[in-house]
């Protein structure tokens, strides 16, 4: 089975292709502050690796509001054009960590961080949004490994690791396929709008 995979939850994005447990593409790339339409033209160049996909999977998050939207968005279009099988895994369990149990933790902004157990790549109970006071006597003396996903104030120490496009590709046929009128990113809080200025009298 063809896999293609998209990464783009935090600023160190990615795609890949995956076939009988291989990788066999597979493009990095930076979308700071989520801007994750670069994707397009990174599609386009590996064009040729992924024509003939039967799978798509994408990571869901926490991260990025605007990088999850256009993944998502992507995915869903991809399944409703072509019928193909759609998957999605938490990006949090995709860490680049040399193991599969960890902790992963990440700014949430707003002076909260989030933190999320993974298990043999799964996610084990609900992503907890912490102060950092609280972040810091949950991690510690933790066991498993903490990761941080990016940077996050404070907490500079911790080893960091990124979600990998790769490894959502291997994880992916062993994913149940979602419903795509149930699919969409995980947001640990509303997105933050501006509401528009009213109308000068």
């Amino acid at each position: 089975m063809n896999t293609l995979a998209i990464e783009i939850s935090s600023a160190a994005a990615g795609v890949a292709v995956a076939a009988g447990g291989e990788i066999t593409a597979l493009r990095r790339f930076e979308a700071p502050r989520g801007r994750g339409a670069e994707v397009f033209s990174v599609l386009a160049a590996m064009r040729a690796s992924w024509h003939g996909t039967e799978r798509v999977a994408v990571g869901i998050g926490p991260g990025s509001y605007n990088g999850l939207r256009v993944a998502c968005a992507l995915a869903g279009a991809w399944q409703m054009a072509l019928g193909v099988d759609l998957v999605a895994a938490p990006s949090c369990c995709l860490l680049d960590a040399p193991e599969d149990t960890y902790l992963a933790a990440g700014d949430a902004r707003g002076g909260r961080i989030w933190l999320a157990r993974v298990e043999q790549r799964r996610l084990n109970g609900v992503i907890a949004l912490l102060t950092p006071d609280e972040f810091r006597l949950q991690i510690e003396g933790a066991d498993p490994a903490v990761y941080r996903v990016g940077d996050l104030p404070g907490f500079a120490s911790l080893p960091a690791a990124r979600p990998d496009a790769g490894i959502l590709a291997l994880l992916a046929p062993r994913l149940i396929p979602v419903d795509p009128d149930r699919f969409g990113p995980i947001y640990l809080k509303p997105p933050h709008i501006t509401p528009p200025r009213p109308p000068r009298t």
